[in-house]
């Protein structure tokens, strides 16, 4: 959950549409939907998935850091509301040659009430933080995305709105939520940064939301050129990729299908180009659609279509969240790679059979020198418990009486399942699966992975992942890794103090190199106890030493948050303007 990834786990979820094709649908079409995989061969010397963690291995690296102590309980404290919106000049010294703006977003409100609140850390409202770097000085600040899902419960103080992961008007009373689909725009899972200097903040089941990216202050619901058209889909993904070679901007979003639930969505793929949409095409995407990021290639969309099953009935009574009715099966032989040929064109998708597994996040892919297609995916044997929310042993009427992440018992109950960056290649040609091999064997936990974006969608050497103290068992994401793709060796692995932890990072590199490694890594350091947040910067070529750069924010800022990016030449100046805009809130 947030917690093996600090706060990762977002997906796409258009369970609006499952929900109303549910009800339209024959009787003979109300059982259990499975999603149906074509016939392609497999080839039975693929190397299968593992889930088995290996013990701590030695090293000759000084700058791989293993640690089996980690504190659980400082963790929870990484989901406390953020109070306050501020904007802050900070103390420090940090590279001159770091000139940009690092854009973040998250959850950030849990507490509704002194006695109401959102049971899961995906269901709570979206706060975007941003630093600026120039001249080796650096400012803060943090906003609210005033969606008006927010506003309303800011207002009236109690769930206004269901959530997708289990969150509940009247504190679960199934009258209060029955056949009620319409899930609040939380808005709080990543960040996307146009032409223009415009910033928007995603979730995958809604439209975006304008902000202004120097004062963070909320412009409004937005079509985003065309990418929503209330038409042909009403909602933009919260994860795109930026292509180097042209930096077109490549989303996505799920849209409805058939009224057939079993085949209810379908993927429409889209392009931008300074601002202006260059074509927007559908592609079925059979059974339940559940697709939060994607990945590319110089000629392909590619997307993971995992063996999950959806059961509606639950859901529409008001007795279960969206989330708790979606199961991996466990039965299943394969799941489907699926490649969705790029540009304005009519060409077919490829799908090809992999060995059964779930994810949420690719680290990137490519086409290679044989034509041979190149996916790198953190995948796991199953999704994750954290999508759920089940009932507290002493909640006897089914609904929470405590957050999720209160209490979890990570040493014999993980709320997360194992899971590896595997090298998955694929022959488009021939529709199959070449071979499959493990990158992150080194960690027992692995998420969030980053990449120099000058690499995306091209051959690379270095992903940065988000990883656990331990080596050996699933625990809260912790630290920083940095692992050669190549060799699928760990390089190096940098830890903070047990009860702190790290946010996700993003890589800025360094102008006029063409090093792969020769940039930062900039992010948050958490501090629950201390209820401190440290803004840092890490040298891309040798992360394992340490911060070369931190300074600490006034107050708790922020929390375990998701997904940023970092926006090269982008540095607004702190004015009075700024200021007074802050002291308006």
């Amino acid at each position: 959950m947030v917690s093996n990834r600090n706060a990762i786990f977002l997906f796409v979820l258009s369970i609006q549409d499952i929900a109303k094709a549910f009800l339209l649908a024959p009787a003979h079409l109300q059982q259990k939907q499975r999603r149906v995989l074509s016939s392609i061969g497999r080839d039975e010397k693929i190397r299968t998935f593992s889930t088995t963690t290996s013990d701590t291995r030695p090293t000759e690296n000084n700058n791989i850091a293993h640690r089996e102590n980690y504190d659980s309980r400082a963790w929870e404290g990484g989901f406390q509301n953020v109070e306050q919106e501020v904007c802050l000049e900070l103390d420090g010294d940090f590279p001159k040659d770091l000139e940009g703006t690092f854009f973040q977003n998250g959850h950030a409100k849990f507490r509704v009430s002194d006695d109401e609140f959102h049971i899961h850390p995906f269901d709570a409202d979206g706060m975007v933080q941003a630093v600026t770097f120039e001249n080796g000085k650096a400012w803060f600040r943090n906003r609210y995305i005033q969606t008006p899902g927010y506003q309303q419960e800011l207002k009236e103080k109690k769930v206004c709105k269901r959530g997708v992961f289990g969150t509940a008007r009247n504190k679960g009373k199934w009258y209060s939520n029955i056949f009620d689909i319409d899930f609040k725009n939380v808005a709080n899972t990543h960040v996307l940064f146009m032409g223009n200097n415009e910033l928007y903040a995603l979730w995958e089941a809604g439209s975006p939301f304008q902000m202004d990216p120097t004062t963070l202050e909320t412009i409004g619901e937005s079509t985003m050129y065309g990418a929503v058209d209330g038409k042909v889909n009403t909602r933009y993904a919260a994860h795109y990729k930026i292509d180097p070679r042209n930096n077109n901007v490549c989303g996505f979003a799920i849209v409805p299908g058939d009224k057939n639930p079993a085949n209810s969505h379908k993927l429409c793929v889209m392009e931008h180009h300074d601002n202006k949409l260059l074509y927007k095409k559908t592609f079925p995407f059979g059974g339940f659609g559940v697709a939060h990021d994607c990945s590319l290639t110089e000629h392909y969309f590619i997307f993971l279509q995992s063996p999950l099953e959806f059961k509606p009935l639950p859901f529409l009574l008001g007795l279960k969240g969206a989330s708790e009715c979606m199961e991996f099966d466990d039965t299943a032989k394969t799941a489907s790679i699926v490649l969705l040929p790029r540009g304005d064109n009519k060409k077919e998708p490829i799908a090809i059979e992999v060995p059964p597994y779930f994810a949420f996040h690719f680290s990137n892919s490519f086409e290679d020198e044989n034509g041979e297609v190149v996916v790198d995916i953190v995948a796991a044997k199953s999704n994750s418990k954290s999508l759920a929310a089940p009932a507290n042993e002493d909640s006897p009427k089914g609904y929470p009486t405590k957050p999720f992440w209160e209490g979890l018992d990570w040493k014999n109950d993980p709320p997360v399942a194992p899971n590896r960056i595997l090298r998955v290649r694929l022959d488009p040609i021939q529709a199959k699966l070449v071979s499959q091999t493990d990158l992150s064997e080194d960690l027992a936990t692995v998420e969030f992975p980053v990449v120099n974006p000058q690499k995306l969608s091209r051959p690379y050497k270095y992903a940065y992942c988000a990883t656990s103290a331990t080596a050996r068992d699933v625990a809260p994401l912790q630290g920083l890794a940095k692992i050669d793709v190549e060799t699928g060796r760990l390089l190096e692995k940098w830890l903070p103090e047990p009860d702190q932890f790290l946010n996700e990072v993003a890589f800025c590199p360094k102008a006029n190199s063409d090093k792969e490694d020769d940039g930062y890594l900039v992010t948050y350091i958490l501090d629950p106890k201390k209820k401190t947040n440290e803004v840092v910067v890490f040298d891309a070529s040798n992360p394992g030493k340490g911060p070369i750069a931190r300074s600490t924010l006034d107050g708790w800022c922020v929390n375990h948050s998701l997904h940023g990016v970092f926006v090269h030449g982008f540095a607004p100046r702190l004015t009075d303007e700024v200021r007074a805009s802050f002291d308006r809130i």
